[in-house]
């Protein structure tokens, strides 16, 4: 499966079997563990810090406008900035949504070529996800890595790198985390 390259390193490839506007793609992870953790299966991939509060949130998301290479909000509040609102009053305003209106906002940040993005619709749990078709090298998965330290970091606590769910469940597998506390990322 893997093949070898003039330093004698194995890097195993993946081909993508579909066709998007970059046309079909080859993937090259250069470690074992990395195919595991990013491979393509149809999901995405969800970067979460659990028992949040907005305080977190917001936090978070500061940090990331500071550190990412490009960010962006959408939104549907008419009395906010459209194009860079403030994300305290974003969040208040998102958060005294009567419940069952259906709105909430976007949140992106770009770390390299990989976007990750939220769609917060839980206060107690942060979720950015990330398609995987976008981690095609070691690069992506560097961006990754450092996308889970950066929020880690600003949320102060543990975040984790699991597969696509709506809710986390404890049981479910962790595929990469880091504690910021201990400066340890580990992965499967």
């Amino acid at each position: 499966m893997g093949e070898g390259n003039a330093s004698g390193r194995v890097e195993l490839t993946h081909e993508d079997a579909h066709a998007g506007e970059y046309g079909v793609r080859r993937r090259c992870l250069p470690e074992p563990w990395m195919c595991d953790v990013f491979y393509l299966d149809g999901s995405l991939r969800d970067i979460r810090i659990l028992d949040v509060t907005l305080v977190e949130w917001i936090a978070v998301c500061e940090h990331l406008r500071a550190v990412a290479d490009e960010t962006e909000v959408e939104h549907p509040y008419p009395l906010l900035d459209p194009v860079r609102p403030d994300l305290t009053d974003l969040f208040r305003t998102w958060a005294d949504e009567p419940e069952g209106e259906g709105t909430s906002f976007a949140f992106r940040a770009r770390f390299g070529a990989v976007w990750f993005f939220a769609l917060p619709c839980d206060e107690e749990e942060i979720e950015f996800s990330l398609w995987l078709e976008d981690v095609l090298d070691g690069a992506g998965v560097a961006a990754v890595l450092r996308f889970l330290r950066e929020v880690a970091t600003a949320g102060r606590r543990t975040a984790l790198l699991t597969g696509e769910v709506v809710r986390y469940d404890p049981g479910m597998a962790t595929l990469i985390s880091h504690d910021p506390e201990t400066g340890l990322t580990s992965h499967i």
